[in-house]
């Protein structure tokens, strides 16, 4: 895996911008008597320290591009924080008034100084306040799509004007999940396959393939379901709430490997493109960098206007995807 040729590929076409964040995967974090530790077996585990090694690596043949670049840390605070919200509470603060070293794990400290890299660039993020966000940018959403069914009979192509998407739920109202025209355009994967048998249920997707052809699972699958009744905020949503916490100034690179989670690419690249539909006025590019069992490299990359507009109107699209609606058991909101 050459990080040099990766960063030429970012870097050789003015992709991005000068001020970039790099996302280096998603760390568990356990408080207890005597302190905290990161992941699920007391460390980061060999995934989480290959991604955010390469991550470093990453932001080290950045700067040498004279690029302004901070790494970004996301640490899972769902189950492992014994003191509940107030101690969630406390460490957001601790983390705003720059005390961060409780909070990234040694071995993580211990790359950064090896690459001379101070504390100031390194941005600690929790889940559950990205999942906070979020969550209030669907509800914002499911809002303002009751108040279009108030006042428009056609509310679903206002709706589809205003985020190029339709909002869709399974038929018991149990999901919040949504599709768009870009997850429908599959010229280029129709292409690498030689036809559209890969589209199949019978047919199965390899991380051999994902390295030419990264979008293809997503594609098989062009529903991004995003929240479950209940108050589960499913993990493109938990992306999308990393992406919440920072705003149209700086580029994102994700680094994720598939070796704790088979399909974490998919629920990268559905966070993206979620944030790019209902994040209001987004405008960033974001690349991702995605490492398979093989140690092959995914690289994928959403430039700002990858999801504009649509040629099509609702109509239009609604018809294209009635047979995905059938197969999912779903129908728009």
């Amino acid at each position: 895996m050459d990080i040099d040729s990766i960063v030429h590929t970012l870097t050789s076409q003015n992709s991005l911008r000068d001020k970039i964040v790099i996302d280096c995967g998603h760390t568990p974090i356990f408080s207890s008597h005597d302190g905290y530790s990161f992941g699920i077996k007391g460390e980061p585990s060999p995934t989480e320290f290959l991604t955010f090694k390469l991550g470093v690596k990453l932001h080290d043949a950045l700067k040498r591009h004279d690029k302004q670049v901070s790494i970004n840390l996301y640490l899972s605070d769902l189950i492992g924080i014994k003191g509940g919200n107030d101690e969630r509470r406390k460490i957001h603060q601790d983390i705003q008034h720059d005390q961060k070293t409780a909070y990234i794990p040694n071995v993580y400290k211990n790359i950064l100084a090896e690459s001379g890299i101070p504390l100031d660039n390194v941005t600690i993020h929790l889940q559950s306040k990205g999942n906070d966000l979020f969550r209030k940018i669907m509800r914002r959403t499911r809002s303002g799509l009751e108040l279009l069914k108030s006042t428009h009979t056609n509310y679903i192509e206002e709706t589809f004007k205003k985020t190029n998407s339709l909002l869709l739920s399974t038929e018991d109202q149990s999901m919040f999940s949504l599709t768009t025209p870009y997850l429908f355009d599959t010229d280029e994967e129709d292409a690498y396959f030689g036809g559209s048998w890969w589209k199949s249920n019978e047919s199965q997707i390899k991380q051999s393939d994902l390295e030419n052809c990264p979008m293809a699972r997503l594609k098989k699958n062009p529903v991004i379901n995003l929240y479950e009744t209940g108050g589960r905020v499913l993990c493109p949503a938990t992306y999308g709430g990393l992406l919440c916490q920072y705003d149209n100034s700086v580029d994102h690179i994700a680094i994720y490997a598939r070796a704790d989670d088979e399909f974490v690419g998919e629920k990268v690249y559905r966070g993206v493109i979620s944030a790019n539909l209902l994040i209001d006025n987004f405008s960033r590019n974001c690349a991702q960098i995605i490492i398979n069992n093989e140690e092959l490299v995914e690289h994928s990359f959403f430039e700002k206007d990858t999801l504009g507009r649509s040629d099509m109107d609702s109509t239009q699209f609604t018809k294209q995807i009635q047979d995905m609606l059938q197969r999912n058991n779903m129908e728009l909101i």
